[in-house]
């Protein structure tokens, strides 16, 4: 047992570096560190080994524009109001979280080829350094200088701002869709021995529609390829990629001395479905496990033992208080997130009981062993006791009365705590709806 003098320890250091690593669509379960069989992230990995890994760490939306606003503003969807591109933070929210770093000393960056993210009005706010691809081609060439620029900048800015405490967030669009490895990326995983060429998928027909039941999406489709296990392939050649790119941000890090007190989150904004409920290689459509609960890994080599893994259910909201806990920084009065600090010592912490995921006319409230969805526009529940169906397949809203009734009426208040009806997204332009077509947005 860790003891409470170095909880005090933990909580007196201030001013450490912050690095937060996103993965866009990335499922926790095709990394090593939680249990995937294949070599697809041993830099990943190691920062694991070497930090604390959470095994129940739920997005608040499917999608990335609501998840990430969850994020950096630690509020719901029905509180900061963003249900897409283009959408703009409710005036509910007062403060997100590269604003108060700010104003708080830190040099900030946001670096990315999410070609997406600008979308999100007033995301870039408090950010010193706001780097993104404005417009994009895809195929392994563009793939592999893309991925090389973003990382580039990423380490000149370090090597820059490394007498100085900063917030640095790398942001990859990989392993989101169109799966577009260059070699070897996409050739590591084809024909080893967990790549199967039995099942096989039909492509979508329509261009634009990202998430067709029962088919491959058509823009991110290889030609007349149906293999299902080819598209995973590409998939994990882009989680190999982006790991190995992790790893230069890690031996730059080292390399400057800046190892030792530099904080190291390792996070996605979603999952990815990969064949559950006849879904294939897409997101934002349902808030079924697949697609909401992702990797949450943090290093401290100063403060964190390594080796730790935490079973509780956190949220995305949690990582913006956890950071102003560690920091000694208030919290703004909209913050619906609760700090998990202590966990990050390997004590026990007070954590609510609830996650809230929304995307549009889809809520969904989550404990670690039920879950509870409901589709406005169809009006139906969906009841799963994860424990002992974690694939939600078997519906149980017409045989626990009890748990259906009581999640009911949570998932009730949180729908009635929605401070952004009047939230409306401006219209997005000619260009901007080619840029979120071409990684398969329907627009």
């Amino acid at each position: 047992m860790v003891s409470l003098i170095f909880l005090m320890h933990l909580k007196d250091v201030r001013q450490p570096n912050i690095i937060l690593i996103t993965l866009d669509a990335l499922r926790p379960d095709h990394l090593g560190c939680y249990g995937y069989k294949r070599n697809t992230s041993p830099n990943i990995d190691k920062i694991a080994k070497e930090g604390l890994i959470f095994t129940q760490a739920i997005a608040q939306s499917s999608h990335t524009a609501p998840s990430n606003a969850s994020l950096i503003t630690s509020t719901y969807p029905n509180i900061h109001g963003v249900k897409d591109w283009g959408y703009q933070f409710s005036p509910a929210v007062s403060k997100i979280l590269p604003v108060i770093l700010k104003e708080h000393g830190y040099r900030t960056a946001f670096i990315s080829d999410q070609l997406a993210m600008p979308l999100l009005k007033g995301f870039e706010k408090g950010f010193d350094t706001f780097n993104t691809i404005k417009t994009s081609t895809y195929g392994p060439i563009a793939a592999r200088r893309q991925i090389m620029d973003i990382t580039d900048w990423a380490i000149d800015w370090i090597k820059n701002n490394r007498r100085k405490k900063f917030f640095l967030w790398v942001y990859y669009i990989n392993p989101h869709g169109p799966y577009t490895p260059p070699y070897p990326y996409n050739k590591i995983f084809i024909g080893d021995p967990y790549y199967s060429s039995q099942k096989r998928v039909p492509i979508s027909g329509d261009r634009d529609f990202q998430s067709p039941i029962g088919y491959i999406p058509r823009y991110l489709s290889y030609g007349n390829i149906t293999e299902a296990d080819f598209y995973i392939s590409q998939y994990d050649g882009e989680i190999r990629q982006t790991d190995d790119q992790i790893g230069r941000l890690l031996q730059v890090l080292k390399a400057q001395g800046l190892e030792k007190n530099t904080i190291i989150i390792v996070n996605s904004d979603h999952g990815e479905a990969m064949g559950e409920h006849n879904r294939y290689f897409c997101h934002a459509n349902s808030l079924y496990d697949e697609l909401i609960k992702i990797p949450l890994i943090i290093k401290w080599k100063e403060k964190i033992p390594p080796g730790l893994k935490n079973n509780a259910q956190v949220r995305i909201i949690d990582i913006m208080p956890t950071i102003l806990d560690i920091l000694s920084i208030g919290k703004p009065d909209s913050m619906q997130g609760t700090s998990f600090m202590p966990l990050l010592s390997g004590r026990k912490c007070s954590l609510p009981e609830f996650a809230y995921s929304e995307f549009w006319e889809r809520k969904s409230v989550r404990t670690p062993e039920w879950k509870l969805i409901y589709d406005e526009e169809i009006k139906r529940y969906e009841l799963y006791n994860l424990k002992n169906d974690p694939a939600e397949l078997k519906d149980l809203s017409g045989s626990e009365k009890a748990q259906f009734g009581f999640l009911r009426e949570k998932l009730d208040e949180y729908n009635g705590d929605s401070a952004s009806g009047k939230n409306i997204s401006p219209p997005l332009s000619r260009d901007e709806k080619d840029r979120l077509r071409s990684i398969g947005y329907a627009q």
